[in-house]
């Protein structure tokens, strides 16, 4: 197989957008489209690329703007050069659509990761007809605070500018996520309870950066696109929608928080929509110590809806 990376100008705003893709050396049978997380970057991905790969699968991932490459200057980290997420939202809708342009006869899955889960759902409002299947890992539940979030970085950009990094947004996202974790050594525990891959995330520089106002704004634009219950078209009722994460991740809030985000999909229309959590795995499942198990659940729920596509 192999890893090749390629950019293009995003038609939103000319911003150059880098991404990569894992060439299976066989047949490809379907196209995965993976979208990373926040404060995160592709290059995290190229182990369960080339895992899926090794089965046909083709797999390309792009940095989010703000993010990895995808930036005029490392002080764009956090930085989406636009607002409401709609710019983040189209790169990847154009991305598809090159995609579509190359393998206009194979299957094609979104798979989203986190932030990348809100923007993953966010695109399916939208281009549901467009995607033969989605995936949504990682998914942060619903806040009820992120309307007001919003405004609070409107009000705080007029004095601040919207480039600034407010500490007091940090703690306010993230500053609980490691309640209850006993032997938390680093501020990003809550991402795996795997040591080394906190360890490794914490030191690198493209990684857990604080937004900036204008990100924060658009990551509640996001949160508020997603659960709210108006707008779903839902032109592809039958696609099937496959939400997986750890039980341990602060993210999803509890059980019963996540199982509202995965009944929302069916509400708003979807009747092929399943789950599974893990137990003792926190948010990021592809990197904890077992993730062979959730690779190899990713490969079979793929290939049943390759063969039924």
């Amino acid at each position: 197989m192999k890893l090749t990376k390629f950019s293009f100008i995003s038609q939103c705003d000319g911003l150059c957008i880098h991404g990569m893709c894992m060439v299976p050396d066989r047949e490809v049978v379907g196209v995965i489209q993976l979208v990373h997380g926040m404060a995160e970057h592709k290059e995290r991905y190229e182990n369960l690329m080339h895992y899926l790969a090794q089965s046909g699968y083709l797999c390309v991932i792009h940095d989010h703007r703000g993010h990895g490459e995808s930036v005029k200057s490392q002080a764009d980290l956090g930085y989406f050069y636009g607002v409401d997420a709609t710019y983040l939202i189209e790169d990847i809708h154009e991305i598809s659509m090159r995609i579509k342009e190359h393998f206009p006869h194979v299957p094609l899955f979104l798979f989203g990761h986190s932030m990348g889960s809100l923007a993953v759902r966010a695109y399916c409002k939208r281009y549901d007809r467009d995607i033969d299947g989605l995936i949504v890992c990682g998914s942060p539940s619903e806040n009820k605070a992120a309307a007001f979030g919003k405004i609070l970085c409107q009000i705080m950009e007029k004095v601040k500018q919207d480039h600034y990094r407010s500490s007091f947004l940090q703690r306010l996202a993230f500053g609980h996520h490691n309640d209850g974790i006993q032997d938390a050594k680093s501020e990003n525990s809550w991402i795996c309870s795997d040591a080394d891959v906190v360890k490794e995330y914490d030191e690198d520089p493209l990684c857990g950066f604080t937004f900036t106002l204008n990100g924060f704004e658009n990551l509640f634009a996001l949160m508020m696109t997603v659960y709210d219950k108006k707008g779903w078209q839902c032109h592809h009722a039958s696609m099937p929608i496959y939400f997986i994460a750890g039980k341990q991740d602060p993210c999803i809030i509890s059980e019963k928080a996540f199982h509202t985000a995965v009944m929302l999909m069916r509400k708003v229309g979807y009747a092929n929509v399943s789950w599974k959590l893990y137990e003792g795995m926190r948010h990021e499942i592809l990197n904890e110590r077992d993730k062979g198990e959730v690779y190899r659940d990713l490969l079979k729920w793929l290939n049943k809806h390759t063969t039924n596509t």
